[in-house]
């Protein structure tokens, strides 16, 4: 834990969070994952209802930024591996029963594996 460097872990939640603006823009997935997802991006409180969900995904990233920084600081691949594995099934599972069309939970399973390998760059860089 003390091998953890907090500023890689900064910069991989900051680097991740923009990620997920770019991901799920109109211009890349979100419309489309919007649509698959039963999401209503012109609701009248979607915008209250964002706040909730990217605070709450803020938290989750960082403390995946975490995690994953103490485990590249231990060298334990095979964690990494599983861990990476676990969070995105998991967020699969979550898209199916709630009937997420399979573009909606491919799209938020890849994008935890994608943000993972971006994490894990910059603790091995920084």
């Amino acid at each position: 834990m003390t091998e953890v460097s907090w500023l890689a872990v900064v910069v991989a939640t900051v680097l991740s969070f923009m990620l997920g603006g770019l991901w799920y823009s109109p211009r890349v997935f979100g419309a489309k994952w919007a649509q698959g997802a039963g999401v209503d991006l012109q609701s009248a409180d979607a915008g209250k209802h964002a706040v909730k969900a990217l605070s709450t995904q803020f938290v989750s990233t960082l403390l995946l930024a975490w995690l994953l920084g103490a485990m590249v600081a231990a060298g334990d691949w095979l964690m990494i591996a599983v861990t990476v594995a676990a969070v995105a099934i998991i967020l699969a599972s979550g898209g199916l029963f709630h009937r997420n069309n399979h573009f909606a939970v491919i799209v938020e399973a890849a994008f935890v594996v994608v943000m993972s390998a971006i994490m894990i760059v910059v603790h091995l860089v920084l």
